[in-house]
């Protein structure tokens, strides 16, 4: 079952982004949507022999999942 939680808007290199994030299961999923009318990302953390990584859902868009999974994280540091 998909479940909501927060939303909150920022910017990725210059474009403004909002990032939802949903529960599925028992995995987080962010969802990204950009101004720039380019798809939507979904991306999620995973566990790998090298620790905890970004990836993208399909694969295919990791240099996006990085950066901005690194921005995710920053928002919750900071609540």
């Amino acid at each position: 079952m998909l479940f909501d939680n927060e939303s909150f808007e920022t910017q990725f290199e210059d474009i403004g982004i909002i990032i939802q994030e949903h529960t599925l299961g028992v995995s987080k999923v962010f969802r990204i949507a950009f101004a720039d009318k380019r798809n939507p990302l979904t991306i999620t953390k995973i566990s790998t022999s090298n620790g905890k990584v970004w990836t993208s859902i399909p694969q295919g868009r990791s240099r996006e999942a990085v950066l901005i999974g690194a921005i995710i994280e920053d928002h919750f540091k900071n609540k």
